[in-house]
This record gives structure tokens, C-alpha cells and sequence, in this order.
């Protein structure tokens, strides 16, 4: 890998974006996020956890119903069961490391002296 032009590329992104802007008519445009997805006016730490548990919940009930359907021969989607089975693993994945994360950070805290 070339650092020169690693150094070019991360010169070239735009503040508040993660993707270079390139300046090539096929490159996709970057824009700054919204106040909204960066944070300013999210609801709470707990409210986020919630909202994001409620939604693995969600992609694990209809990966498990669409698999159930496929397997009764009641729907021949077959692309579209794989599809959500895989969406729905992936974010209970995602939710462990989370997990992960908040445990080791919790025992961290704990074994702080004061």
C-alpha cells in the first residue's frame, strides 16, 4: 500500500462525511449528515439500546416466520427467506459485540479507584 496516496485520499474527505470526494462524474456526491443522525436531539443511551433490541427483535420474528412459511411450501421465496435469515443473524451479531462492548466498559468502571 502506497502511503502517499492514502494520505491524498483521507486529504480529500469532507468534514462530517466518510467518503472521499473524488471530483469524478461517476463518484458518488458526499454531504455533511443531518443534526439528527449525528446525535443532536437523539433520545437516551436507553432509548437507543431499546429502540435498537426492539428492531433485532423485529428481524428475528420475521426471519423466523419466513422460514417456517418456506418450509411449509406456503411461499417458494426462497432468495427472500436467505435474505432476511442472513439480515437477522447479522444483527444479532452486532447486538452481541454491543453487549460485549457495554460489559467490558461496565467492568472497567467498576474496578476504578475513586
Amino acid at each position: 500500500m502506497d502511503i502517499n496516496s492514502y494520505g491524498d485520499a483521507m486529504a480529500k474527505v469532507a468534514p462530517g462525511t466518510f467518503v472521499p470526494d473524488i471530483g469524478t462524474p461517476l463518484a458518488p456526491q458526499s454531504e455533511p449528515l443531518p443534526e439528527e443522525a449525528a446525535g443532536a436531539g437523539a433520545g437516551s443511551f436507553k432509548a437507543t439500546l431499546a429502540g435498537m433490541l426492539e428492531h433485532v427483535n423485529t428481524q428475528m420474528v420475521d426471519a423466523q416466520q419466513k422460514s417456517e412459511d418456506f418450509a411449509l411450501g406456503k411461499t417458494n421465496d426462497l432468495e427472500g427467506t436467505v435474505k432476511s435469515v442472513e439480515e437477522a443473524g447479522l444483527a444479532m451479531q452486532m447486538t452481541l459485540a454491543v453487549r460485549n462492548k457495554i460489559m467490558q466498559a461496565y467492568t472497567e468502571i467498576s474496578q476504578m479507584q475513586f
